[in-house]
């Protein structure tokens, strides 16, 4: 296979290099009118010159700096398109890069291995070769975790993409588990478990453009906003093959013996080893569903109530709330209140007492009613509730629009306790803002809404947006998003809660872990990965 050679079924849909989804998909000229409208008369955000991002063809790419061996030409690519679909993730500064052109440091070659020998003999080539391979799970990744940026002591970059090992391989209806393989995307998966009645239910917002494999491998979280919050509640075991060997932890419902490997492969974020497939524990497929809104005067009565919620034992499958800033930039409300929306769901029973139980939470905080769930099984789809559904379901599509624009916006989230919440809360919106004015000369937005909630603590998930330079955009986002980790750090909060490390947070990751933990994980990256070629400068620093 020579240069410019493709895989693949080339009338399948494409995705798009430049943003989230597949081409033809995305804001239409209304939506984006409104969008820009919004920033521009509500916060005084002004888009510059409409721009766009670059055409595949104008795109310079560096010639591939590396020749597979004749025994992976099958599973090999340097196809122009492939190798620039793979550059990137979806991270705001991947965004700028794209709008940039910088492509310097697109991959040299696109793997699909087709099975755990395929990556193992990829494993032995990228050694003798001195390149470094960077799994590409479904290309979600908003922390710089699945770019090329691996530093200068490689010969080359190898990107290896699971597409083709994508199967429920097994599925044990007695005990609710499936052996899925590491590279099924979401829908894939689904669509394999249908027929059993069962479900993986576990929903990112990357949902339809990541794997089960990526999920593992960054701690991702759900749309379930309590008690399964984690794919780490629905592992059950995983393999994983490294450079060094392959890796598989006993298939069991729970364990006390030891360190948990399964821990410890759970958000090793591609500098281990890849994950091949997983024992995944399923649920049956909800058939009771109930979802009310409420409105609150102010954030921190909101999340009061979303405390009472989750300290009742409730466990709704959502409970989140969403503030003024927020709603206004998506165009579901205006300013002037927050909004909090709850959900119960059951394949066994009828949610109507514990969604009774929570609304009264909500209305001893101070809530009122947006959206009724008696006798109104659409409800999500009403009201304020919907609006903003609608507006997060687009949410992915914005930054494309936004980016060429020299508009800055981004997200970024962190878990606290209750105690610290209030304090904390303020702290990280006051940086922030701060970090705008001064990156920007400007004032911004930032937002805040909660991604989850446990008894002891919320996740607290930020957004900012302000207007910057097209030709300093990169450097001032870094300036703001340094600012924000900074303060996240400092006030005790997590760098991450679901959107994993990645080369992004890696520096506050070591911040944040004990230092010697910290040791412990490169001795055993040197373990795994010998000569040091997987994901570089993830989790363990080059």
């Amino acid at each position: 296979m020579g240069e410019d050679d493709a895989l693949g079924d080339s009338t399948a849909r494409k995705l798009k290099y430049w943003g989230w989804g597949y081409e033809g998909e995305g804001l239409d000229v209304a939506e984006t009118r409104s969008l820009l409208t919004t920033f521009a008369e509500g916060f005084g955000i002004v888009p510059s010159d409409d721009g766009r991002m670059p055409a595949l063809e104008e795109i310079e790419l560096p010639a591939p700096r590396l020749a597979w061996p004749a025994a992976l030409a099958g599973i090999c690519t340097n196809d122009r398109y492939e190798r620039v679909l793979h550059a990137f993730g979806q991270s705001q500064p991947d965004s700028i890069r794209i709008c940039m052109g910088d492509f310097t440091r697109a991959p040299d070659v696109v793997a699909y291995p087709e099975n755990e020998a395929d990556i193992a003999a990829l494993y032995d080539w990228c050694g003798d070769a001195g390149a470094a391979l960077v799994p590409y799970g479904g290309g979600s990744s908003v922390v710089g975790g699945v770019t090329g940026d691996v530093g200068n002591g490689f010969n080359g970059t190898v990107t290896v993409d699971l597409g083709r090992m994508n199967k429920v391989l097994e599925i044990d209806d007695v005990s609710r588990a499936a052996r899925i393989q590491g590279g099924a995307r979401g829908p894939e998966l689904e669509a394999q478990l249908k027929p059993s009645g069962l479900t993986l239910r576990h929903f990112p917002q990357s949902f339809e453009h990541s794997t089960l494999g990526g999920w593992i491998a960054t701690r991702s979280g759900g749309h379930f906003a309590t008690l399964y919050t984690h794919i780490d509640d629905l592992v059950e075991s995983v393999t994983m093959v490294a450079p060094s060997g392959k890796m598989t932890s006993r298939r069991l419902p729970g364990s006390g013996a030891g360190p948990s490997p399964d821990r410890f492969m759970i958000g090793s974020e591609g500098a281990m080893g890849i994950i091949t497939e997983s024992w995944v524990r399923l649920q049956g497929r909800p058939v009771f569903k109930a979802t009310a809104g409420f409105r609150f005067a102010d954030f921190l009565s909101a999340a009061a109530a979303v405390r009472a919620v989750s300290q009742a034992g409730l466990f709704p499958a959502n409970v989140r709330i969403v503030d003024g800033v927020e709603l206004q930039v998506n165009g579901a409300g205006d300013g002037s209140f927050s909004l909090m929306v709850v959900s119960f769901e059951s394949s066994d029973h009828p949610v109507d007492a514990w969604m009774a139980r929570a609304e009264q939470c909500c209305l001893d905080h101070g809530g009122v009613i947006d959206v009724d769930w008696r006798d109104n099984p659409r409800a999500n789809l009403e009201g304020a509730v919907g609006a903003w559904r609608t507006a997060f379901i687009r949410m992915p599509y914005c930054r494309e629009e936004l980016t060429p624009r020299g508009i800055i916006s981004d997200t970024f989230e962190s878990a606290i306790t209750w105690n610290r919440f209030e304090e904390f809360y303020h702290a990280i919106r006051e940086a922030t803002g701060a970090a705008i004015r001064k990156a920007t000369g400007r004032e911004g937005a930032v937002s805040c809404r909660f991604s989850h909630a446990y008894p002891d603590g919320p996740a607290p998930y930020f957004a900012f947006h302000g207007q910057g330079r097209k030709d300093g955009l990169l450097e001032q986002w870094k300036e703001i998003k340094n600012a924000a980790s900074d303060a996240v750090i400092s006030e005790g909060g997590t760098i991450t809660h679901h959107h994993a490390v990645g080369r992004d947070h890696q520096k506050w990751y070591e911040r944040q872990r004990p230092e010697i933990f910290g040791k412990v994980l490169a001795e055993a990256k040197g373990c795994l990965d010998p000569k040091g070629i997987l994901n570089p400068g993830v989790i363990v620093s080059s």
